[in-house]
């Protein structure tokens, strides 16, 4: 039986299909490899689009060629593919739309969800990629650095909240200022951090209210670039004015953690190796890990985790992760440590793995103090 992989979504959202295709729409269409050939099935309005931006090497079709009616369904147009080419088993990743598999069960066709990554190989980067992923951490950068020039001109009112024209200075008005500079940097903001305080013992709260002069502020930026499709992601901590005592110190051990990580990643090293190396440093500067009414405390989440396509890919560097880093892999170092009493510091670079070391591609300096 002739077999085939497939694959039926959009190139803006499923980072599958981009990688397959190259090609960036808003409507699903359909991917399909046999052992001779390459294609994509796009309709009349992405057709031509699809012949000029598609990657080298793939055939394009149109949907009438496969289903000529006006109310052709996905079913429809993948039947009369399969009729064509001969298809009978199609191999299709976890996320395949359950309706249209049992669909297809239906007409006669054996459907095979992967259990593994369909694309095993997006976990190792080329470097076109990785010149991708550096030019949306440049722009990501920008947003953090347009964050910093921002806390460096807010002064403080009466009750220790910062002002920044004429207006308190809340999370809220950060975080947009943070979107605008990425936007206009060709990149989309998803979800950016910008936790003050306490907010910042919960590493994604987003953060809401306020700034306040003396607390931990995480700002945690992750855009996608629109162009390519690939991330950015950088986390930094800033304190207005002068940091506590207890901030300083957790801001010292997080920032050793972190850059004691850096010289063991690279080809052949063990991620939960690394990812343990990181929390002994913490630990041996007094800040240990654990759960407290009902709260977790310390470092309670990974070392960090593979950015492309997607903002959180393979591999991890995590308690769970055991398979040894090969070389080629895009990850962050991200330690952190979080408390309820006062809040949290994370510091976040990314790197990539090189056969005798890591090199970073955060260019950004660290700087907790802001005046």
């Amino acid at each position: 039986m002739k077999k085939a992989d497939l694959i039926y979504a959009d190139g803006e959202h499923c980072a599958d299909m981009l990688y397959a295709t190259g090609f960036r729409a808003p409507d699903a269409f359909i991917y399909f490899k046999t052992s001779s050939e390459t294609g994509m099935v796009m309709s009349a309005l992405e057709h031509d689009r699809a012949v000029k931006e598609a990657k080298p090497g793939i055939n394009i079709y149109s949907n009438k060629e496969f289903c000529d009616r006006q109310d052709a369904k996905a079913v429809d147009l993948v039947s009369g593919l399969a009729e064509k080419k001969k298809i009978k088993v199609f191999r299709v990743p976890g996320e395949f739309p359950l309706k249209l598999a049992d669909e297809l069960r239906s007409r006669g066709f054996t459907v095979t969800p992967e259990k593994q990554r369909f694309f095993p190989e997006r976990e190792f980067k080329n470097s076109q990629e990785v010149d991708n992923i550096t030019a949306a951490l440049r722009i990501t950068e920008n947003g953090m650095r347009r964050a910093h020039r921002i806390l460096e001109t807010a002064e403080l009112n009466q009750t220790g909240q910062l002002v920044w024209n004429a207006k308190i200075l809340t999370s809220e008005l950060l975080r947009a200022e943070i979107n605008i500079e990425l936007i206009r940097g060709g990149a989309m903001p998803d979800a950016t951090i910008v936790a003050c305080g306490t907010q910042g013992a919960d590493p994604h709260n987003t953060g809401t209210g306020p700034l306040e002069s003396g607390k931990p502020i995480i700002i945690d930026i992750f855009p996608k670039v629109t162009a390519t499709g690939y991330w950015g992601d950088l986390t930094r901590t800033f304190v207005k004015g002068t940091a506590p005592d207890q901030v300083k110190r957790a801001y010292e051990a997080v920032y050793a953690a972190r850059e004691s990580a850096k010289p063991l990643i690279k080809a052949g090293a063990v991620p939960v190796e690394i990812h343990n190396a990181a929390k002994s440093i913490l630990d041996k500067h007094g800040f240990e890990t654990g759960r407290k009414n009902n709260c977790n405390y310390g470092f309670f989440h990974g070392l960090g985790h593979g950015v492309g396509l997607e903002i959180h890919e393979a591999p991890r560097l995590s308690p769970a992760s055991k398979t040894p880093l090969r070389g080629g892999e895009v990850v962050t170092v991200e330690p952190g440590v979080y408390y309820q009493e006062w809040g949290g510091i994370r510091l976040e670079d990314m790197v990539y793995v090189e056969e005798n070391g890591c090199r970073c591609l955060t260019e950004i300096e660290n700087i907790l103090e802001v005046k």
